[in-house]
């Protein structure tokens, strides 16, 4: 399927930028152009509109272990983000829209939810995305009845690191060098292996491989980066008060990259949010345990409905 739009600004997808012949679930990703931002996400099943949104570095293939089952109680729309995987964003459509901050992000997808006629009763984020999730909700983008988070990244960096520091950091991080030369080394050396192996997840070969795929292309390198000099999470976390439905978060007890005993501390601020943690796991939850993600989303459903 290809969706496309008299604003894009963008040509048709090259075969450089579709995903390869043996990606998950290949056979239902679809583009859509959008205001500079060529978007590609996958999209299977029937019933009520469950969003899914990665983290970080991720792209949809992070959810490919939960996809088909999910399937069979939702219509699962599972985006990359800005940047990421086989999304491509046009540098005038970021210098617009700020498209890798917190609201950028937020206000981008709120456009293709929109165009794509989804209706999400629930929606789910692993790490970084959860905090996008939260603030298209605190912003009235979306109207779930629920939002669920997987190893939520919502341990704010000190406020003096947002205000001075990282601004200052940007200009250098964010350089098209850096991305290509953070590329190179993804592909020539094993810095993702040694840095996914940090994360208290031991991924299978196959998801090692993909990750090292993604991290071999500059432009999802940049996004990541420029994701993580841009992250304002003390607003989202300070805005998160007033959230009015339920936040029901999901950690690895054994998540190195966000560690548990920080991650209670910061959330315990948020009235609507509840935690647990899952022994034995680590940062990449949904490759390592898809059981949790599917049965804490099934749960969460059934619940809804009686």
């Amino acid at each position: 399927m290809s969706l496309s739009s008299p604003k894009s600004g963008l040509s048709s997808p090259q075969i450089a930028d579709l995903p390869p012949s043996d990606w998950p679930f290949r056979d239902v990703s679809a583009f859509l152009d959008l205001d500079g931002v060529r978007w590609h996400f996958q999209q299977l099943g029937h019933g009520e509109d469950l969003l899914l949104i990665h983290g970080t570095g991720g792209s949809s293939h992070s959810w490919n272990h939960c996809l088909a089952e999910l399937s069979t109680r939702f219509r699962v729309t599972a985006v990359d983000l800005p940047g990421h995987g086989f999304t491509v964003v046009t540098r005038a459509a970021d210098e617009r829209d700020n498209l890798y901050s917190i609201e950028g992000m937020s206000r981008a997808l709120a456009a293709l939810v929109h165009r794509l006629h989804l209706a999400p009763t629930l929606v789910a984020g692993h790490s970084a995305g959860v905090a996008v999730l939260m603030r298209m909700v605190l912003d009235g983008h979306v109207t779930p009845r629920c939002i669920v988070g997987f190893n939520p990244a919502l341990v704010a960096p000190p406020t003096a690191y947002v205000a001075l520091i990282a601004p200052l950091l940007a200009r250098i991080v964010e350089s098209r060098t850096v991305a290509d030369g953070g590329a190179w080394m993804a592909r020539s050396t094993p810095l993702i292996r040694a840095m996914l192996a940090s994360s208290g997840t031991a991924l299978a070969p196959a998801d090692l491989a993909r990750y090292e795929l993604l991290c071999g292309r500059p432009a999802h390198v940049h996004a990541a980066i420029a994701m993580m000099s841009r992250w304002d999470l003390p607003t989202v976390i300070r805005d998160a008060v007033s959230l009015t439905v339920p936040l029901v978060l999901v950690a690895g007890a054994n998540d190195r990259w966000v560690p548990y005993a920080s991650l209670a501390r910061s959330v315990a601020r948020i009235p609507a949010a509840t935690l647990r943690a899952v022994a034995g796991a680590g940062h990449l939850l949904l490759e390592e345990r898809p059981d949790e993600v599917i049965g804490t989303l099934s749960s969460i459903a059934g619940h809804s409905a009686t």
